[in-house]
């Protein structure tokens, strides 16, 4: 292989991977953590024996397509730059409309305490990563806003229940509306807060 030849491999490569990924994450996440091998390889459109040489075990395939949706979601919402207002509606935007996708799967995955060791793994670093971009989010704001030191728990509490895809959840489901709904209402309560802890 020659030395023009070798990146354009490792792009087809890396192309077919994250096809994999994006493949086997959509069915968990619209089906079941329990989705076997033979089901993601038909989703992905790959045999099984490809799968396995990838990635060695089922779990390891549905660890890394979890780990690479988080690293998107968390690469879609947008980095503050001044217009504290217009900034906090588009992050409650982007929250809400990619919490609208997120299935049985998902919920799975967040809500067992037992699971094998390259799910628990998982389980724990979406939680730790999901906290971090909360504090970054609400520090943002309180600085901002004119706050000096820690934001008030009540700020990172607010904050933290009106961008989790458990608020979108019941906007769509219980209240029958749509991730629309859920950003307005998340855009709203989180100004509120903040300008009664301003004021």
């Amino acid at each position: 292989m020659t030395v023009t030849e070798r990146p354009l491999a490792e792009a087809k490569r890396q192309a077919a991977l994250d096809h994999v990924l994006t493949a086997a994450r959509r069915f968990v996440i619209e089906n079941s953590l329990d989705a076997t091998m033979d089901q993601l390889a038909e989703a992905s459109g790959v045999s099984r024996r490809t799968l396995f040489r990838l990635f060695g075990t089922r779990e390891k395939l549905i660890a890394s397509g979890f780990r690479t949706a988080m690293d998107a979601y968390l690469r879609e919402l947008p980095v503050y730059e001044g217009g504290t207002e217009h900034w906090l509606r588009a992050t409650c935007e982007a929250a809400h409309r990619m919490n609208d996708s997120i299935g049985p799967g998902y919920w799975e995955l967040a809500s067992r305490s037992e699971l094998p060791p390259d799910l628990a793994a998982v389980q724990a670093d979406l939680l730790h990563q999901w906290h971090s971009r909360i504090s970054e989010i609400t520090q943002t704001l309180w600085q901002a806003s004119g706050g000096d030191q820690d934001p008030p728990a009540k700020l990172v509490t607010t904050v933290s229940a009106h961008l989790s895809s458990h608020f979108t959840a019941a906007v769509v489901t219980d209240a029958r509306r749509d991730w629309q709904t859920a950003s307005a209402l998340a855009y709203e309560a989180i100004l509120t807060t903040l300008r009664q802890l301003t004021a």
